[in-house]
């Protein structure tokens, strides 16, 4: 189903509810976000994300990596107020999901991806050591940033997931592209 902005000024939002749902049920979304990133939205959510772990009784060590992975997240997600992030989070048989997503400059796609694309060839031990060598930013030799999103953030997830990190770009415009980075936490076997 798409709708035109005039459709959407003029139609009730009601009419899109049950298509949403049926979307979000069907792809395993357990929470989706979209706005700004801000320090209440986290705690907010963090606090409903570990409230469903603990209600579904899912083994500690998970609900702790996935915790951290949505922290992660949000942090990739901040973009200074500019524009606005999406958060999902996707509760499969055998894993959790959580994406973010977020517009980056046009021109950053190229470095952004390379570092993605240097991050996944890692071991845990290099992980662990980039990691440790960007925190002493004075002798790093790792950049802060790639394309204004937080290098720190991307070695954390990767770390924490203990797998490759998926990414897509889709291109909006000259200026700006759509930047999605999606981690894995595998869930305990029972």
């Amino acid at each position: 189903m798409v709708a035109t902005h005039s459709d959407l000024l003029h139609e009730p939002a009601l009419r899109y509810s049950y298509p949403l749902y049926r979307n979000m049920l069907d792809n395993s979304i357990v929470f989706m976000y979209h706005g700004p990133i801000t320090t209440d939205l986290m705690i907010d959510v963090l606090n409903l994300v570990e409230y469903r772990l603990e209600d579904i009784g899912e083994h500690r060590r998970v609900s702790k990596k996935l915790f951290n992975i949505m922290v992660e997240s949000f942090a990739l997600g901040e973009d200074g107020g500019r524009s606005a992030a999406v958060l999902v989070v996707r509760q499969l048989p055998y894993l959790y999901s959580v994406s973010i997503g977020r517009r980056i400059p046009s021109a950053s796609v190229f470095e952004v991806r390379s570092f993605i694309d240097w991050v996944n060839t890692r071991t845990q031990e290099e992980l662990r050591d980039a990691y440790h060598e960007l925190l002493q930013a004075k002798s790093s030799q790792l950049p802060g940033q790639v394309g204004g999103v937080p290098s720190l953030s991307i070695l954390d997830l990767a770390r924490k997931s203990h797998d490759i990190l998926q990414y897509s770009f889709e291109y909006l415009d000259d200026m700006a592209s759509f930047f999605s980075l999606e981690a894995w936490i595998k869930k305990s076997k029972k």
